[in-house]
């Protein structure tokens, strides 16, 4: 199944929608107004929370993110493989007692990335922008697990406007 991840244009908080092919809400993305780690919750059409996303407040070279629960334990911690990697490659730490073994594969210019659980594909994700907006697709045949690699792309969605925040 896709999975269509937007960014809304005019938004304080960093929110987006989560749609399928036909443009049928999925997933709501709720940012807070102001908050120095974008935190963001992942939520179900009626307000549910599922994951919780927020960058590293401080960092000394690449930014990190969280990925937490719905009662914000954490759970993953995002980063870049390597800060000399021409890769667009992450690795993502599981806290201790979760029994994860995610990673991310990118292309060199960050356009296309390979969810991998255990080294085998579960999700591709395609990143489209412009200078208005983003967006992502996600494709994966998990739809049980839909909502956990969507929390993932949001991540990468944070680590990606950290870096530029950190441009301009």
């Amino acid at each position: 199944m896709k999975y269509i991840i937007k960014n809304k244009i005019l938004s304080l908080g960093g929110s987006s929608t989560v749609m399928d092919d036909y443009g049928k809400d999925l997933y709501f993305v709720k940012g807070r107004i102001i908050s120095p780690t974008r935190y963001k919750t992942i939520c179900t059409p009626d307000g549910t929370p599922l994951y919780r996303v927020r960058n590293k407040f401080f960092h000394i070279l690449l930014p990190k993110v969280f990925l937490m629960d719905a009662d914000g334990k954490r759970l993953l911690t995002i980063k870049k493989k390597s800060l000399f990697s021409f890769r667009k490659d992450f690795v993502l730490i599981p806290e201790p007692g979760v029994d994860l073994n995610i990673s991310i594969s990118g292309d060199l210019i960050g356009r296309h990335y390979d969810i991998l659980d255990n080294g085998v594909p579960v999700a591709h994700v395609r990143r489209n922008f412009n200078l208005v907006k983003d967006s992502f697709w996600l494709e994966t045949d998990f739809t049980d697990k839909a909502p956990f690699y969507i929390a993932i792309v949001i991540a990468l969605d944070n680590f990606f406007d950290k870096l530029m925040d950190e441009r301009n």
